[in-house]
Formats: C-alpha cells, sequence, structure tokens
C-alpha cells in the first residue's frame, strides 16, 4: 500500500466495479449503524439517572442528584470518543484490503479513501 497520508490524491475518471459500489454501500452502512450507537449510547446516562426514580419527588430528587454525582462521566466521554475510533478503523481496514485488491485507477480511487481516513 501506497502511503500518502496528509496529501490528496487525484483519480482520473473512471467507472467502479460492482465490487467498489457493494463495498461503498457496505462502507454507508457501517457509519450509519455507528452514528445509531452513538444516539443510542448518549441516551443510556438518562435512562441510567432517572429510572427508577421513587413517585415520592423529594426522594426522587435525592437518588437523581446522587445518580449524576456518582455517574462515571469520564467512561461516558472514553466510550463515544471509541464509537468513532472502531467506526474509522473499520473503514479504514475496508478501504485499504479495497486498494490492495484492486488495480489501476480504482486502487488509487481506494488510496485517496484510505488517505482521507489516516
Amino acid at each position: 500500500m501506497l502511503n500518502m497520508a496528509g496529501n490528496f490524491c487525484t483519480v482520473k475518471p473512471f467507472k467502479l466495479s460492482q465490487r467498489s459500489l457493494d463495498t461503498a454501500k457496505e462502507m454507508d452502512r457501517i457509519a450509519d449503524l455507528a452514528t445509531v450507537l452513538e444516539k443510542i449510547a448518549h441516551a443510556i446516562p438518562l435512562f441510567q439517572i432517572f429510572v427508577g426514580r421513587s413517585t415520592y419527588s423529594m426522594a426522587g430528587n435525592l437518588a437523581t442528584k446522587n445518580n449524576i454525582n456518582g455517574y462515571d462521566w469520564q467512561l461516558l466521554a472514553d466510550s463515544f470518543g471509541s464509537i468513532n475510533k472502531i467506526k474509522k478503523a473499520t473503514l479504514l481496514k475496508i478501504a485499504v484490503t479495497q486498494q490492495n485488491t484492486s488495480m489501476g485507477e480504482e486502487a488509487k480511487f481506494w488510496g485517496c479513501i484510505a488517505n482521507a481516513l489516516y
């Protein structure tokens, strides 16, 4: 694989193969799933903090305060960052594989995609 990280690259006009079109669709699917996972992950603290509150408002407010104070916010932030890192690494692996198994302009195209993901 030609390492072009940080450089812009140009590709001459060409027609993507069906394999590349299918791979691009799979990459879109992975990106969409990661977006859904991020949305779900962002909702988790709300459920963990507010679900199960007592019907008595005073006790419920105290439980909520304890849940907020005791929540591991650093772990939550790390998990949010991990979703994006995993998505990026997965997409990079796919792009590099396509680059290594393609030829000509199509290989250069996948190299540009991989370069953008570094």
